[in-house]
């Protein structure tokens, strides 16, 4: 089994680190740095940037610790706890422990979505620490850029569904099956009860009266690099509004061809320690469930929504 690193820590702060395009349309991997050490204004600035300008930046195995993890959110946003139904590293309550093991088949929403986007304020970014990973492979994670996806569009198509809003739901997930045994937690903490499946589904209902549907635009605008960008995902748009119901399913699974398209996106092979941030803004992602019940753990920090979007 495949565990985070051991790495002796540097004294300096200023690291020269060097930002790689990873896929010609999304992604960079970031090399020459260590996020266990205190990062400078400038180092800072150039993660930022990368991250607004590549929508999604790697780090090869990094050992962090909860602090650490948390400092480095920081740097991009403030932390704040979008799921409380997932168990929390212990003393850290804005880092969610994403897991999956032989005991649980919870892991991840397995459809491309933007994450919280049923919700009128969804997240900025997240931050990933990958923990464990599964000893045999699998269990990669695939973003695709929703800047390049619009880029795709016909003109005289674009401009019509800038005209365009949708519906975002909660339960608008095609898999609402999976939505109680997401609610339930990933995997049930040290000591804590194990939820049943109508517990599960009672937390559905009570999710669902408390987040109704919102109207969210089909094209948006980033607040920063001024892109256009698709905004509509499978995992949470219902429907299109002010269109028939098969001319709104037609509209829809076209850009969800589109989000599909392999030339957009970045698929990422874990390793244990590795760091992935991307900005839920510009991308949409995907979690690959192909590895069985073997055991992927990893741990996340969500940033607060900033207002600008």
């Amino acid at each position: 089994m495949s565990t985070v690193l051991d790495k002796q820590p540097q004294a300096t702060a200023h690291q020269n680190l060097r930002v790689r395009q990873y896929k010609p349309l999304i992604g960079a991997v970031i090399d020459d740095v260590d996020l266990s050490q205190p990062l400078s204004e400038e180092n800072q600035k150039t993660l930022r940037q990368a991250l607004v300008d590549h929508g999604v930046i790697f780090f090869r195995e990094q050992a962090l610790t909860p602090e650490q993890h948390v400092a480095l959110a920081r740097i991009f946003g403030t932390p704040v706890r979008k799921n409380i139904y997932l168990p929390a590293v212990a003393g850290f309550p804005e880092i969610e422990v994403i897991a999956h093991s032989d005991k649980t088949q919870s892991g991840g929403t397995d459809n491309w979505h933007v994450d919280v986007s049923w919700q009128p304020r969804p997240p900025k970014a997240t931050v990933l620490h990958a923990q464990e990973i599964p000893e045999g492979g699998g269990g990669d994670t695939i973003w695709t850029s929703a800047a390049a996806v619009y880029d795709l569009l016909d003109a005289d198509l674009a401009r019509y569904f800038e005209k365009l809003k949708a519906v975002n739901t909660f339960i608008a997930s095609p898999k609402k099956s999976a939505l109680s045994d997401l609610l339930s937690g990933y995997e049930i903490p040290e000591g804590a009860v194990e939820q049943s499946v109508e517990a599960g589904i009672e937390r559905v209902r009570d999710a669902s009266q408390k987040y109704p549907p919102i109207e969210v635009p089909v094209i948006k605008r980033h607040p920063e690099n001024g892109r256009k960008l698709v905004f509509v995902n499978e995992g949470h748009t219902s429907h299109l509004l002010g269109v028939s119901k098969t001319a709104s399913q037609s509209l829809l699974n076209y850009l969800y061809d589109l989000i599909k398209t392999p030339e957009v996106q970045a698929r990422f092979e874990w390793r244990a320690g590795d760091v992935a941030i991307w900005d839920n803004r510009q991308v949409q992602h995907y979690a690959a469930r192909d590895y069985g019940s073997a055991r992927r753990r990893i741990h996340r920090i969500t940033l607060e929504h900033d207002g600008v979007f």
